[in-house]
């Protein structure tokens, strides 16, 4: 194992050699990821630590220089993966640092709720008054230990659906829209969206399968398209038009290119946020190289990107209706469709205390109050785990909280369990698992009136963790957890994506 004293003497040894040699040699490791099959999902879980590790070391090497001499071997990376994964900066164990983000969220919480006075003199209770000093601190250290899971686990699930629900979402909007969405899109873009997404399973094919080197594609050498495909409106003008629009320059000094955004970002943050740096193929998942030649380093970012391409146009249409309508017009039909109801919003509302969720499942041991918040999370919180963003997101899921709970109480929902459901639409798990922690060490639930307190999942991993469960079973899931029973197996009645299966781009 390589020994480092710091994470910037990591960075700097991985400067040593030919940037574009490390870009392709991790471009190779994580096409391999992509291309294998896993039946076990530990072996999966490893295989998916491992590109995270090869996605940063790769994006880690734009600030070098790609004329050196020295090229990077693989036995090298992999040595570099392994010194990167037992980094032991991945968590913080300095106390004087952990009592500063102790004091910093507490701060972060107060802020918030000034800046939300209006909102927050409604709420049943403040979170500030129960995350108190002692509270976080106990939890600190805890925090920064999940940092790690979060960023091992970073785009797991079933990779081709995020294209699917992305085209669902985009076909609800239209729907509300009388096909506006499409003609914005189209003017902000060039392409109409299905020809747009037509254009993800033409680069996997390209970029992979007929590429002489996995990852790499000379735009002067595309092979001749079928006519099939040529009246798809996948052509060599539609795929260039797609990859550049979501490329930028490598090693360049320009201030859009991967080294200038790394470089901009490690320092605009302490060095102990700076291991778990964000993932930018997540919104640029193409290189640039030269002479018409472009690298997809890594298909399980690209494939995750597809909604972070859009959502400048998604922003102008109220993607939070979209939301509401796949889960009521798309999911829930097909997952539980005599047991879900749209919560109707009070008429003639006069207090906030008439606000309400958006839906009620019921089950056979529970009921599950489900609010959307499309805004709570934001893409880059799960990587960073700033202290600052960390008290923003909790005050946020609180406020959803208090929602729910005005729901509860309503509704009169007393017979069974209520597992109070926050669906995001960024990715959150690890994010918001140790808000539940600690407040379950406080009076928080029961001065809510709740069971539990609130489980916080994207679209992504909710329809993750129920692809192989039905509701019943993963409500059954989540309350032997939060009681610290044995884990409930799953029942293999989940819905395995069937609910996307009139998804027909090719």
């Amino acid at each position: 194992m390589m020994d480092f004293k710091s994470f910037s003497e990591l960075r700097e040894f991985i400067r040593r050699y030919n940037s574009i040699s490390v870009l392709e040699i991790g471009t190779q490791k994580c096409w391999q990821k992509w291309e294998t099959q896993y039946s076990d999902h530990i072996d999966r879980s490893h295989s998916n630590t491992e590109r995270n590790y090869a996605v940063r070391l790769m994006l880690i090497a734009s600030a070098g220089n790609p004329h050196r001499r020295e090229k990077i071997s693989v036995q090298t990376f992999d040595n570099l993966i392994y010194t990167y994964h037992n980094w032991g900066g991945h968590t913080i164990s300095d106390q004087r640092i952990l009592e500063e983000e102790v004091n910093i969220i507490l701060s972060s919480i107060l802020d918030w709720e000034n800046k939300n006075e209006k909102q927050v003199r409604n709420w049943t209770l403040r979170l500030s008054s129960i995350l108190n000093k002692e509270v976080i601190r106990t939890h600190i250290a805890g925090l920064f230990i999940q940092r790690l899971g979060a960023f091992q686990n970073a785009g797991f699930g079933y990779p081709l659906s995020r294209i699917h629900r992305t085209i669902k979402l985009i076909e609800l909007l239209d729907r509300r829209s009388n096909q506006q969405f499409s003609n914005d899109f189209f003017n902000h873009i060039g392409l109409i969206p299905t020809n747009y997404f037509r254009q993800f399973l033409a680069c996997l094919s390209l970029f992979g399968f007929f590429a002489k080197i996995k990852g790499f594609l000379d735009f002067s050498q595309l092979p001749v398209m079928e006519d099939e495909l040529e009246q798809l409106g996948i052509n060599s003008e539609n795929l260039k038009v797609f990859v550049k629009q979501n490329s930028t320059l490598f090693s360049s000094k320009a201030d859009t290119s991967f080294r200038s955004k790394i470089n901009k970002t490690l320092k605009s943050v302490p060095d102990f946020y700076q291991p778990l740096f964000y993932n930018y193929l997540l919104e640029i998942p193409f290189i640039e190289l030269n002479n018409e030649k472009f690298c997809l380093p890594d298909p399980f970012s690209f494939t995750e990107s597809c909604w972070n391409q859009i959502k400048s146009i998604v922003v102008n249409h109220n993607r939070s209706r979209a939301f509401e309508d796949y889960l009521e017009n798309v999911l829930f039909p097909f997952i539980c469709p005599k047991y879900f109801e749209k919560i109707p919003e009070v008429k003639n509302s006069i207090s906030c205390k008439d606000k309400r969720a958006d839906f009620l499942i019921t089950t056979q041991n529970s009921y599950i109050v489900v609010e959307c918040k499309s805004s709570v999370m934001s893409s880059d919180t799960s990587a960073y785990f700033q202290a600052d963003k960390l008290a923003d997101l909790w005050c946020r899921i609180h406020s959803a909280l208090e929602q729910i709970a005005i729901t509860v109480e309503a509704l009169n929902l007393k017979d069974k369990p209520v597992i109070p459901l926050i669906m995001t639409f960024y990715d959150s798990i690890a994010a918001s698992t140790v808000f539940g922690e600690m407040v379950k060490q406080t009076d928080y639930c029961s001065l809510m009136g709740l069971n539990i307190p609130p489980v916080v999942y994207s679209l992504h991993e909710f329809e993750h963790w129920i692809s192989d469960r039905s509701l019943n079973n993963w409500s059954e899931s989540i309350l032997a957890k939060q009681n610290a029973l044995s884990p409930v197996l799953p029942d293999n009645k989940g819905h395995n994506y069937e609910h996307l299966n009139d998804i027909h781009i090719l």
